[in-house]
Protein backbone atom coordinates (compact mmCIF):
# COMPACT_ATOMS: atom_id res chain seq x y z
CA UNK A 1 0.00 0.00 0.00
CA UNK A 2 2.87 2.40 0.68
CA UNK A 3 5.59 1.07 -1.63
CA UNK A 4 7.68 -0.39 1.22
CA UNK A 5 8.95 -3.97 1.28
CA UNK A 6 8.58 -6.34 4.25
CA UNK A 7 10.28 -9.71 4.74
CA UNK A 8 7.81 -12.25 6.12
CA UNK A 9 10.16 -14.90 7.48
CA UNK A 10 8.58 -18.35 7.52
CA UNK A 11 11.88 -19.90 8.67
CA UNK A 12 11.87 -17.69 11.76
CA UNK A 13 8.10 -17.90 12.25
CA UNK A 14 6.88 -17.53 15.80
CA UNK A 15 3.70 -18.61 17.54
CA UNK A 16 1.95 -16.52 20.23
CA UNK A 17 3.58 -18.53 23.03
CA UNK A 18 7.03 -17.65 21.69
CA UNK A 19 6.33 -13.94 22.19
CA UNK A 20 4.64 -14.50 25.55
CA UNK A 21 7.64 -16.44 26.88
CA UNK A 22 9.87 -13.39 26.49
CA UNK A 23 7.32 -10.89 27.84
CA UNK A 24 7.79 -9.28 31.22
CA UNK A 25 5.28 -10.19 33.90
CA UNK A 26 3.04 -7.16 34.39
CA UNK A 27 2.42 -6.10 37.96
CA UNK A 28 -1.26 -5.73 38.85
CA UNK A 29 -1.65 -2.08 39.91
CA UNK A 30 -3.95 -0.98 42.74
CA UNK A 31 -7.29 0.70 42.06
CA UNK A 32 -5.93 3.97 43.46
CA UNK A 33 -2.42 5.34 43.82
CA UNK A 34 -1.73 8.35 46.03
CA UNK A 35 1.35 9.17 43.92
CA UNK A 36 -0.45 9.13 40.56
CA UNK A 37 -1.36 12.58 39.19
CA UNK A 38 -4.27 11.09 37.22
CA UNK A 39 -6.03 9.37 40.12
CA UNK A 40 -9.13 10.81 41.78
CA UNK A 41 -8.16 13.19 44.58
CA UNK A 42 -4.98 14.28 42.84
CA UNK A 43 -6.64 16.67 40.37
CA UNK A 44 -4.51 19.53 41.77
CA UNK A 45 -1.44 17.85 40.29
CA UNK A 46 -2.74 18.56 36.77
CA UNK A 47 -3.62 21.77 34.97
CA UNK A 48 -7.27 22.67 34.41
CA UNK A 49 -8.99 20.24 32.03
CA UNK A 50 -9.68 21.20 28.42
CA UNK A 51 -12.52 18.66 28.28
CA UNK A 52 -14.37 16.64 30.90
CA UNK A 53 -17.16 14.08 31.12
CA UNK A 54 -18.96 14.15 34.46
CA UNK A 55 -21.39 12.05 36.45
CA UNK A 56 -23.10 14.67 38.58
CA UNK A 57 -20.32 16.58 40.34
CA UNK A 58 -17.81 13.78 39.85
CA UNK A 59 -15.63 13.36 36.76
CA UNK A 60 -15.53 10.15 34.73
CA UNK A 61 -13.00 11.22 32.10
CA UNK A 62 -10.69 14.23 31.87
CA UNK A 63 -8.48 15.73 29.19
CA UNK A 64 -5.66 17.81 30.63
CA UNK A 65 -2.61 19.59 29.19
CA UNK A 66 0.54 17.49 29.27
CA UNK A 67 2.91 19.03 31.83
CA UNK A 68 5.89 17.63 29.94
CA UNK A 69 4.76 18.72 26.49
CA UNK A 70 7.11 18.65 23.51
CA UNK A 71 5.10 21.49 21.90
CA UNK A 72 3.04 24.37 23.28
CA UNK A 73 1.10 27.41 22.17
CA UNK A 74 0.40 30.78 23.78
CA UNK A 75 -3.06 31.71 24.96
CA UNK A 76 -3.37 34.12 22.04
CA UNK A 77 -3.47 32.19 18.77
CA UNK A 78 -1.54 34.02 16.01
CA UNK A 79 -3.64 35.27 13.10
CA UNK A 80 -0.86 34.88 10.55
CA UNK A 81 1.05 31.74 9.53
CA UNK A 82 4.03 30.97 11.74
CA UNK A 83 7.37 31.77 10.08
CA UNK A 84 10.03 29.23 9.19
CA UNK A 85 13.65 30.28 8.93
CA UNK A 86 16.72 28.81 7.29
CA UNK A 87 19.88 27.93 9.19
CA UNK A 88 23.12 28.02 7.14
CA UNK A 89 20.93 28.51 4.11
CA UNK A 90 19.91 24.82 4.20
CA UNK A 91 18.21 23.70 7.41
CA UNK A 92 14.65 24.70 8.24
CA UNK A 93 13.82 25.90 11.74
CA UNK A 94 10.22 26.23 12.95
CA UNK A 95 8.76 27.20 16.31
CA UNK A 96 7.65 24.29 18.52
CA UNK A 97 4.06 25.43 18.25
CA UNK A 98 1.23 23.08 19.07
CA UNK A 99 -0.68 21.40 21.88
CA UNK A 100 -0.12 18.26 23.90
CA UNK A 101 -2.94 16.77 25.96
CA UNK A 102 -3.54 13.65 28.02
CA UNK A 103 -6.86 11.79 27.94
CA UNK A 104 -7.34 10.30 31.42
CA UNK A 105 -9.63 7.43 30.50
CA UNK A 106 -10.89 6.47 33.96
CA UNK A 107 -10.68 7.38 37.64
CA UNK A 108 -9.43 3.87 38.37
CA UNK A 109 -5.66 3.43 38.33
CA UNK A 110 -5.98 -0.23 37.31
CA UNK A 111 -8.64 0.16 34.61
CA UNK A 112 -7.88 -1.37 31.22
CA UNK A 113 -9.44 -0.14 27.98
CA UNK A 114 -9.87 -3.73 26.80
CA UNK A 115 -12.10 -4.61 29.75
CA UNK A 116 -13.84 -1.36 30.72
CA UNK A 117 -17.57 -0.89 30.21
CA UNK A 118 -18.32 -0.29 26.54
CA UNK A 119 -19.90 3.10 27.30
CA UNK A 120 -16.62 4.17 28.95
CA UNK A 121 -14.67 3.26 25.81
CA UNK A 122 -17.20 5.24 23.77
CA UNK A 123 -16.57 8.24 26.03
CA UNK A 124 -12.84 7.94 25.32
CA UNK A 125 -13.55 8.01 21.57
CA UNK A 126 -15.91 10.95 22.07
CA UNK A 127 -13.11 12.82 23.85
CA UNK A 128 -10.81 12.08 20.90
CA UNK A 129 -13.35 13.54 18.49
CA UNK A 130 -14.11 16.64 20.55
CA UNK A 131 -10.46 17.53 21.09
CA UNK A 132 -9.51 16.67 17.50
CA UNK A 133 -12.09 19.11 16.17
CA UNK A 134 -11.34 21.79 18.76
CA UNK A 135 -7.58 21.74 18.14
CA UNK A 136 -8.12 21.66 14.37
CA UNK A 137 -9.84 25.03 14.55
CA UNK A 138 -6.45 26.68 15.13
CA UNK A 139 -5.32 27.76 11.63
CA UNK A 140 -1.68 27.13 12.58
CA UNK A 141 -2.33 23.46 13.41
CA UNK A 142 -1.55 21.16 10.49
CA UNK A 143 -1.86 17.77 12.18
CA UNK A 144 -3.67 16.38 15.22
CA UNK A 145 -2.26 13.01 16.25
CA UNK A 146 -4.30 10.74 18.56
CA UNK A 147 -2.47 7.79 20.07
CA UNK A 148 -2.23 5.41 23.01
CA UNK A 149 0.90 3.89 24.53
CA UNK A 150 0.22 0.85 26.72
CA UNK A 151 3.16 -0.56 28.65
CA UNK A 152 6.76 0.56 29.14
CA UNK A 153 8.10 -0.84 25.85
CA UNK A 154 5.35 1.07 24.03
CA UNK A 155 6.43 4.35 25.63
CA UNK A 156 3.98 4.64 28.54
CA UNK A 157 5.58 6.32 31.55
CA UNK A 158 2.51 6.02 33.82
CA UNK A 159 0.34 2.98 34.58
CA UNK A 160 -2.91 4.92 34.88
CA UNK A 161 -5.02 4.32 31.72
CA UNK A 162 -4.53 7.25 29.38
CA UNK A 163 -4.15 8.27 25.75
CA UNK A 164 -2.50 11.31 24.24
CA UNK A 165 -3.29 13.97 21.65
CA UNK A 166 -0.49 16.04 20.13
CA UNK A 167 -1.21 18.79 17.61
CA UNK A 168 1.62 20.32 15.58
CA UNK A 169 1.91 23.00 12.91
CA UNK A 170 3.96 20.73 10.61
CA UNK A 171 2.93 17.51 8.89
CA UNK A 172 5.01 14.36 9.37
CA UNK A 173 6.64 13.15 6.15
CA UNK A 174 5.29 9.59 6.45
CA UNK A 175 1.76 11.05 6.53
CA UNK A 176 2.34 13.33 3.54
CA UNK A 177 3.98 10.42 1.69
CA UNK A 178 1.00 8.14 2.36
CA UNK A 179 -1.45 10.84 1.32
CA UNK A 180 0.54 11.51 -1.87
CA UNK A 181 0.56 7.78 -2.67
CA UNK A 182 -3.21 7.59 -2.13
CA UNK A 183 -3.78 10.74 -4.21
CA UNK A 184 -1.78 9.31 -7.13
CA UNK A 185 -3.80 6.10 -6.98
CA UNK A 186 -7.05 8.10 -6.95
CA UNK A 187 -5.94 10.16 -9.93
CA UNK A 188 -4.99 6.95 -11.80
CA UNK A 189 -7.95 4.69 -11.00
CA UNK A 190 -10.61 7.14 -9.90
CA UNK A 191 -11.35 5.32 -6.64
CA UNK A 192 -10.10 5.38 -3.05
CA UNK A 193 -7.34 2.79 -2.81
CA UNK A 194 -8.28 2.12 0.81
CA UNK A 195 -11.90 1.39 -0.15
CA UNK A 196 -10.61 -0.97 -2.86
CA UNK A 197 -8.28 -2.65 -0.37
CA UNK A 198 -11.05 -3.06 2.19
CA UNK A 199 -13.35 -4.70 -0.36
CA UNK A 200 -10.62 -7.13 -1.42
CA UNK A 201 -9.85 -8.03 2.18
CA UNK A 202 -13.54 -8.54 2.98
CA UNK A 203 -14.00 -10.73 -0.12
CA UNK A 204 -10.91 -12.82 0.71
CA UNK A 205 -11.38 -13.06 4.46
CA UNK A 206 -7.88 -14.48 5.02
CA UNK A 207 -6.69 -11.52 7.06
CA UNK A 208 -10.01 -10.37 8.55
CA UNK A 209 -10.07 -10.50 12.36
CA UNK A 210 -13.54 -9.07 13.09
CA UNK A 211 -16.29 -6.98 11.53
CA UNK A 212 -19.13 -4.90 12.94
CA UNK A 213 -21.93 -2.83 11.49
CA UNK A 214 -19.63 0.08 10.61
CA UNK A 215 -16.05 -1.25 10.87
CA UNK A 216 -13.70 -4.01 9.77
CA UNK A 217 -10.48 -5.09 11.48
CA UNK A 218 -7.80 -7.00 9.60
CA UNK A 219 -4.11 -7.85 9.72
CA UNK A 220 -2.62 -5.94 6.78
CA UNK A 221 -0.84 -7.77 3.98
CA UNK A 222 2.93 -7.94 4.65
CA UNK A 223 2.58 -5.95 7.87
CA UNK A 224 5.75 -4.62 9.43
CA UNK A 225 4.93 -6.03 12.85
CA UNK A 226 3.54 -9.36 14.10
CA UNK A 227 -0.19 -9.27 14.92
CA UNK A 228 -0.62 -5.69 13.70
CA UNK A 229 -4.29 -4.88 13.12
CA UNK A 230 -5.91 -2.03 11.21
CA UNK A 231 -9.45 -0.82 11.87
CA UNK A 232 -11.27 0.81 8.96
CA UNK A 233 -14.75 2.33 8.69
CA UNK A 234 -16.73 0.41 6.07
CA UNK A 235 -18.12 3.66 4.67
CA UNK A 236 -15.67 5.98 2.93
CA UNK A 237 -14.61 8.75 5.28
CA UNK A 238 -11.35 10.72 5.15
CA UNK A 239 -11.70 12.66 8.40
CA UNK A 240 -11.88 11.10 11.86
CA UNK A 241 -13.58 14.22 13.23
CA UNK A 242 -16.78 13.46 11.29
CA UNK A 243 -17.48 10.15 13.07
CA UNK A 244 -21.13 9.91 14.14
CA UNK A 245 -22.55 8.92 17.54
CA UNK A 246 -23.66 5.53 16.21
CA UNK A 247 -20.24 4.93 14.67
CA UNK A 248 -18.49 5.88 17.93
CA UNK A 249 -20.54 3.31 19.84
CA UNK A 250 -19.76 0.68 17.22
CA UNK A 251 -16.06 1.58 17.16
CA UNK A 252 -15.90 1.27 20.95
CA UNK A 253 -17.12 -2.32 20.71
CA UNK A 254 -14.80 -3.53 17.96
CA UNK A 255 -11.75 -1.66 19.31
CA UNK A 256 -12.32 -3.25 22.71
CA UNK A 257 -12.81 -6.66 21.09
CA UNK A 258 -9.47 -6.45 19.22
CA UNK A 259 -7.60 -5.31 22.34
CA UNK A 260 -9.17 -8.12 24.39
CA UNK A 261 -8.25 -10.69 21.72
CA UNK A 262 -4.66 -9.46 21.70
CA UNK A 263 -4.54 -9.54 25.49
CA UNK A 264 -5.77 -13.14 25.62
CA UNK A 265 -3.63 -14.45 22.76
CA UNK A 266 -0.39 -12.59 23.51
CA UNK A 267 -0.57 -12.47 27.34
CA UNK A 268 -1.41 -8.79 27.79
CA UNK A 269 1.26 -7.33 25.50
CA UNK A 270 2.45 -3.75 25.44
CA UNK A 271 0.98 -1.99 22.42
CA UNK A 272 0.51 1.28 20.58
CA UNK A 273 -2.46 2.44 18.59
CA UNK A 274 -2.89 5.63 16.63
CA UNK A 275 -5.41 7.30 14.34
CA UNK A 276 -4.46 8.06 10.74
CA UNK A 277 -6.60 10.81 9.22
CA UNK A 278 -6.41 13.76 6.86
CA UNK A 279 -6.24 17.21 8.43
CA UNK A 280 -9.55 18.95 9.10
CA UNK A 281 -9.04 21.27 6.13
CA UNK A 282 -8.95 18.25 3.76
CA UNK A 283 -11.95 16.53 5.32
CA UNK A 284 -14.01 15.74 2.22
CA UNK A 285 -11.31 14.35 -0.10
CA UNK A 286 -12.13 11.18 -1.98
CA UNK A 287 -8.68 9.61 -1.98
CA UNK A 288 -8.06 8.94 1.73
CA UNK A 289 -9.75 6.76 4.34
CA UNK A 290 -9.16 7.32 8.05
CA UNK A 291 -8.26 4.29 10.14
CA UNK A 292 -6.68 3.09 13.38
CA UNK A 293 -3.42 1.12 13.49
CA UNK A 294 -2.93 -1.23 16.49
CA UNK A 295 0.58 -2.59 16.97
CA UNK A 296 1.56 -5.00 19.77
CA UNK A 297 5.17 -4.38 20.85
CA UNK A 298 6.50 -7.93 20.43
CA UNK A 299 9.73 -7.23 18.55
CA UNK A 300 12.25 -4.43 18.37
CA UNK A 301 13.72 -3.09 15.11
CA UNK A 302 17.46 -3.68 14.85
CA UNK A 303 20.26 -2.62 12.53
CA UNK A 304 18.84 -4.15 9.36
CA UNK A 305 15.41 -2.53 9.81
CA UNK A 306 16.87 0.82 10.84
CA UNK A 307 19.39 0.80 8.01
CA UNK A 308 17.06 -0.29 5.20
CA UNK A 309 13.52 0.43 6.49
CA UNK A 310 12.75 -3.14 5.37
CA UNK A 311 11.15 -4.86 8.33
CA UNK A 312 11.24 -8.57 9.17
CA UNK A 313 7.90 -9.98 10.36
CA UNK A 314 8.17 -13.40 12.00
CA UNK A 315 4.42 -14.14 11.95
CA UNK A 316 2.57 -14.10 8.61
CA UNK A 317 -0.49 -11.83 8.86
CA UNK A 318 -2.76 -14.62 7.62
CA UNK A 319 -1.69 -16.79 10.57
CA UNK A 320 -1.97 -13.85 12.97
CA UNK A 321 -5.51 -13.09 11.80
CA UNK A 322 -6.59 -16.74 12.17
CA UNK A 323 -5.18 -16.89 15.71
CA UNK A 324 -6.85 -13.64 16.72
CA UNK A 325 -10.16 -14.78 15.19
CA UNK A 326 -9.89 -17.93 17.29
CA UNK A 327 -10.03 -15.95 20.55
CA UNK A 328 -13.54 -15.84 22.02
Amino acid sequence: MNGEWVIVSSERAKRPADYASTAKVRNIPPEHSSDCPFCKGNEHKCDAPTYEIKDGNDWKLRVVPNKFAAVSRPEHIPDTPLPRTRILGMHLLAQGYGAAEVVIESQKHNANLAFMEKNQVCEVIRAYKERFNALSEDPNIAMVNIFKNYGASAGASLEHPHSQIIATHVLATHITDEMAYARRAFNTYGTCIFCDLLKKEMDSGDRIVATSKHFAAFCPFASRNPYEVRLFPLKHSALFGTISEEEMEDLAGILQLILAKMSALLTDPDYNYYVRTVPNSDGKVGYYHWHIVITPRLTRPAGFELGTRIYINTTPPEAAAAELRGQF
